[in-house]
C-alpha cells in the first residue's frame, strides 16, 4: 500500500508539479482512477472498510466525536491546528465508510486534481481522497509550500532539483498518437524498478499547448522514489496517464485546459496563515 501511495504522489507529480509557464496563464484539470488489482489488498480494503461499517466501531467513534467535544479538548486542538484538522478528517471518514454500497476507494485516493499556471507560478488542489493540502511552487525561486486551509497553516517543502542520471527505467517513444482534449499526444513507454517493484507507464504528452515551456518541465519533489528521474526525458505536458504495478493499476487524463488570466493573488501565501515544519524541513525563523 505504501508503495501504491507513492504511485498516486508521484503521477500527480509528473502532470501537476512538472510544468512551468512562458505565457501561459490558465487552468488544467486532469481526473484519477486507481483499480486495486492484488487480490491480498483487496482483501484488506475490504475488512477495513467491514470493520468501519461495524455498529459497534461507529459507536465507539460517536463516543470519540462527543469527547473531542469537551472544552478540554477543544483548548489542546485550538492551540495545535495540525492536529485539529487531522482529527476532523480522520472522524470524518471513518464515520462515512465506502462499505455501504460506495466505492471503497473514495476516501484513499484522490479522484482528481486542477492545476492554476501563471509563469513561473503554480497551484496544485487535489480533489477528494486524504487531504494532503494545496501545493504552491514558485519555479524562479525553485520553492514550494504545502498550505493546509483547514489547519491555516503552510509549510515549506524539499526542493531538490531533478538529477540527470540513467536510473533503473527504459524509456521508449513510439510513433503512436492519440488526441486528448483536441491535443494531439505522443506515447511514452516508460518501464521502472524501484526498491524490487516493477512500474510500466504509457505516458501520453503534448506539444501543442500554446505557452508552456515544454523544454523545462520541473518536477515537483512529491516523492523520493527514483522512478521520478526519467520525467525530465518527456517532451511535452502529460495530458495521459496509465501506470501498472503488480499491486494496482491507475489511470489519469486530463478533463479540461483553459487559458484565461487568473490573478496574482492566487499565486502567494495566505495572510494569517502560520508556518510549520513539513517532515524532515526545518520551519523558516519568524520575520
Amino acid at each position: 500500500m505504501k508503495k501504491l501511495f507513492a504511485l498516486v504522489t508521484l503521477v500527480t507529480g509528473f502532470a501537476a508539479g512538472s510544468l512551468s509557464a512562458q505565457d501561459f496563464s490558465g487552468t488544467i484539470n486532469w481526473s484519477m482512477h486507481v483499480e486495486i488489482t492484488d487480490p491480498a489488498m483487496k482483501k484488506q480494503i475490504a475488512d477495513a472498510q467491514a470493520q468501519l461499517a461495524d455498529p459497534a466501531m461507529q459507536a465507539q467513534l460517536k463516543q470519540a466525536q462527543e469527547a473531542m467535544k469537551s472544552p478540554e479538548m477543544q483548548a489542546m486542538l485550538q492551540a495545535n491546528p495540525q492536529m485539529k484538522a487531522m482529527m476532523e478528517q480522520q472522524m470524518a471518514a471513518f464515520s462515512k465508510p465506502a462499505a455501504a454500497g460506495g466505492d471503497p476507494l473514495a476516501g484513499i485516493f484522490p479522484k482528481g486534481f486542477t492545476l492554476q499556471l501563471k509563469g513561473p507560478r503554480s497551484l496544485v488542489k487535489t480533489e477528494g481522497g486524504p487531504s494532503i493540502g494545496d501545493v504552491l511552487t514558485f519555479a524562479d525561486q525553485n520553492v514550494s509550500y504545502r498550505i493546509d486551509r483547514t489547519a491555516r497553516t503552510y509549510s515549506k517543502l524539499a526542493a531538490d532539483p531533478v538529477k540527470e542520471t540513467t536510473g533503473n527505467y527504459k524509456i521508449t517513444p513510439t510513433t503512436e498518437t492519440t488526441k486528448v482534449l483536441g491535443y494531439t499526444c505522443k506515447r511514452y513507454l516508460v518501464e521502472t524498478t524501484d526498491s524490487g517493484t516493477k512500474t510500466s507507464y504509457s505516458i501520453w504528452a503534448t506539444t501543442e499547448i500554446k505557452g508552456l515551456d515544454a523544454s523545462s518541465l520541473r518536477r515537483l519533489n512529491f516523492s523520493k522514489s527514483s522512478d521520478s528521474a526519467f520525467m525530465s526525458q518527456i517532451e511535452g505536458v502529460p495530458l495521459k496517464i496509465d501506470a501498472i504495478t503488480p499491486q494496482a493499476k491507475l489511470f489519469m487524463v486530463a478533463t479540461g485546459v483553459k487559458n484565461e488570466a487568473l490573478p496574482d493573488s492566487l499565486f502567494v501565501l495566505p495572510a494569517g496563515f502560520k508556518e510549520v515544519a513539513a517532515p524532515g524541513v526545518p520551519a523558516a525563523p519568524a520575520k
